[in-house]
Order: C-alpha cells, then sequence, then structure tokens
C-alpha cells in the first residue's frame, strides 16, 4: 500500500543519551508529526553588484529534531513511555498473577531518553522509509479521555537529530492487550492519602458527579537548546531547567456546588484521582488498571456561568503540589498490566 496505512512507529529507551538504539517495542499511533530543523547561516557580504547571496554563502550550522506523537492508551507496552514522563518506577511487581504492578512518581530525568523511528511510505513506490530520531525527551505529556471516547497521551517529543540511514524495524505488536477507555473510567475527589512502601492510596474519596471528560497536562521544563562548540552544532542531553507543572481541566456539569465550587472558592487542598480499568479479565478477576493519583491539589478555576437554557457548566482546572511533609510524591501513575518487565 502506498499511504500510511502501511506507516509504523516504534520506540526504545537509550542506555546512552543520544545514542541510536534499534527500537523494539511498537504501538498503533494516530499521528507522529515531526520536524527537522536545520539552523542556517546566510553570509551576506557585499561583492560587486551582487544583490542576493550565493550558494556557497549558505551554511547550517546545527540539527535539532521536534515531533507530536499521539497514541491510544493500551494494557501493555506503556511502561517505557511513563518512565520518560515521570523520571522514577519501582516494579513490575506481581499483584497477583498474571497482573503486575508498576509504580511511576517524579524523578530525576537525566539518562533518560529514546530513540524513535516511523516507518513513512511513499505514495508512489510503496517503499516505507524509516526516519530514525535519536536523543528523545518528553517535553510535555496530556493524557485525555472524552466523553464516550478511549484514554489517549499526546506527546512533544525533542530529538538530537534525525537520520534516514538505519534499517526499518521488523515490527511487532503485543497479544492480548486493549485500549482503555471512558467505558471504564472513574474519578474521585476528596479523602485521605496514605503513601506505604512507595505507592500512594486514597481513602474515603467520592466520585465526582456530572464529569464529562478531563485532560492531564505534564509539563517537563527542559533546556533544549544546549549547543556546545566541537558537536559539529548537535545538541547536549536535555536537561532540567524549570519547575514542572501537573495540571488538569474536569469537563464538567455544575452538578454540586458543595464538591468543587467550594474547595475552589476556599483554595483547600484536597486530592484527585482518576482510574481506567480494563474489560478483559486476564483470570480470575484480575484487569489491567491505569491510575493517575494526585495527593495534594488546589482547584485553580472553577466558576459556574449561565450561557442559556442549557444545562450549567462547571469547567474547573487544578494544579497538584509537592507535599511539604515529603511524605507524598506530586502525582503518581500506577501501571498494572500483563507486563512482567518494563
Amino acid at each position: 500500500m502506498r499511504s500510511g496505512l502501511c506507516a509504523q512507529l516504534g520506540f526504545k529507551a537509550e542506555t546512552t543519551v543520544g545514542t541510536a538504539v534499534t527500537v523494539d517495542r511498537f504501538l498503533p499511533v494516530n499521528s507522529f508529526t515531526p520536524t527537522l530543523a536545520k539552523s542556517e547561516v546566510v553570509a551576506e557580504g557585499v561583492r560587486g553588484c551582487a544583490t542576493t547571496p550565493y550558494t556557497d554563502d549558505s551554511v547550517v550550522v546545527g540539527r535539532a529534531a521536534t515531533a507530536q506523537m499521539n497514541v491510544d492508551v493500551r494494557s501493555k507496552s506503556f511502561g517505557p513511555l511513563l518512565r520518560q514522563i515521570l523520571g522514577a518506577v519501582s516494579g513490575p511487581t506481581v499483584v497477583t498473577a498474571p497482573i503486575y504492578r508498576q509504580i511511576h512518581t517524579p524523578g530525576d530525568l537525566t539518562g533518560k531518553a529514546l530513540t524513535v523511528q516511523v516507518g513513512l511510505p511513499e505514495s508512489y513506490s510503496a517503499t516505507v522509509n524509516p526516519f530514525t530520531y535519536k536523543g528523545g525527551k518528553v517535553t510535555n505529556a496530556t493524557f485525555s479521555c472524552a466523553r464516550g471516547g478511549t484514554l489517549k497521551l499526546a506527546l512533544d517529543l525533542d530529538f538530537w537529530d534525525e537520520d534516514t540511514a538505519t534499517a526499518l524495524a521488523v515490527d511487532t505488536y503485543p497479544t492480548g492487550w486493549e485500549i482503555f477507555s471512558w467505558a471504564g473510567f472513574t474519578a474521585t475527589i476528596g479523602g485521605t492519602p496514605a503513601t506505604a512502601t512507595g505507592r500512594t492510596t486514597i481513602a474515603g474519596g467520592t466520585a465526582i458527579k456530572g464529569l464529562r471528560g478531563i485532560s492531564l497536562p505534564f509539563a517537563l521544563g527542559l533546556a533544549t537548546d544546549r549547543v556546545f562548540a566541537g558537536a559539529g552544532g548537535i545538541k547536549s542531553e536535555q536537561i532540567e531547567n524549570a519547575m514542572r507543572s501537573y495540571t488538569g481541566e474536569l469537563d464538567v456539569e455544575f452538578a454540586d456546588r458543595a464538591q468543587l465550587h467550594t474547595l475552589f472558592s476556599a483554595h483547600t487542598t484536597t486530592a484527585l484521582q482518576f482510574t481506567f480499568t480494563g474489560k478483559v479479565d486476564l483470570g480470575t478477576g484480575q484487569f489491567p488498571v491505569l491510575r493517575i493519583t494526585y495527593p495534594q491539589t488546589k482547584l485553580l478555576t472553577g466558576s459556574p456561568g449561565l450561557s442559556g437554557p442549557d444545562i450549567i457548566a462547571g469547567n474547573t482546572t487544578f494544579r497538584a503540589y509537592a507535599d511539604p511533609a515529603e511524605t507524598h510524591p506530586a502525582v503518581q501513575i500506577e501501571y498494572e498490566s500483563a507486563d512482567a518487565t518494563l
């Protein structure tokens, strides 16, 4: 075939940041839009009535690439991406066979990067061309789920360089996985967080009333312009140079003033938890789960507004904060799947 039907996307965590590895994990991808940026310098010294620079006046002094990637979150193979987003992981440890739990929390992003390869078919020849990107860091990640939809993950990626010489890897995909979706989505607010043996749980949270969708951005402040002499115009490792921001937006009806608006108005600290549970029983009542927990948040906006006879909206935004007692993480992602290894 000569279209995106034959495209593929694979990735693998690098051992050394910026040293490409052969990708060996593949995901069905909704979109992947890379941009190769060449830093060109044009000399404009005058030469005998010339009004336009010549071709030998142009030189490329640097290269880098970025990409936006969007996928449906599935019940296998997502552990390495979650580690790139937050930085620290414990597990996988067996819960009840065949379910293994990974616990992802904020940690050092230094030394963590991805090689990503996308295969793009030519429309005339049907040749699938490989484009390989090394030194990839996540700069922004957003989990989102709209009413009646699937859980999606959008990533902004920053790479050192692109090459087209690396051979196209043979794509293989897991079996027995499923997409997390609205059908298995629950959300709670409030309750009491407790952290023990590296895992945070929330006791006594109540279901968020009238919730129609969520968007949960993770913004990672990285210096992406670290280009130094002797590197041929290729950047060095992107390192953190700003506070991380874990925020969210709740698309919600104005269903219960006390549940959201009262907390917003009083600037009260509260816990939020979003859980996606799979529908396929992996054995003895064991289902895959992805759970995002914010032990301490502040609601930032949440004023309801009248715009006619329709149901009043009470859309609310929040930000997660670190625990002053350093007991709980600012955010935790639990991934319970059949993956026995990361």
